[in-house]
């Protein structure tokens, strides 16, 4: 079973107002590995896109093993995501659940 542990809300302003919004949505699997599902607009329910259209410098983190908490996680997360191309200004994030 998954548990999401982390919502990013990202943007590019170079789209105008509304900065081309997409969603990372990040869990951890019952193994202690992570999941990502990355998707257009801030709702639940938008355009599934691929991560590598993020073009990132660093992959994602594979595992949660390496990480004591959910801001550790994020802390890495945030420093990778700001390596990428398009929306990858993060708006906004919530903690949801700790790993």
């Amino acid at each position: 079973m998954k548990k999401l542990v982390l919502i990013y809300r990202l943007y590019d302003p170079s789209y105008g107002l509304s900065g081309n919004p997409r969603t990372l949505a990040v869990s951890v699997n019952q193994d202690n590995t992570l999941s990502y599902v990355y998707y257009g607009g801030w709702q639940d329910g938008g355009t599934p896109f691929s991560i590598c259209n993020m073009q990132l410098r660093e992959s994602l983190p594979m595992g949660a093993r390496n990480f004591k908490t959910v801001d550790d996680l994020h802390l890495k997360l945030k420093s990778i995501l700001v390596t990428g191309v398009g929306s990858s200004q993060i708006s906004s994030f919530e903690i949801l659940n700790d790993l």
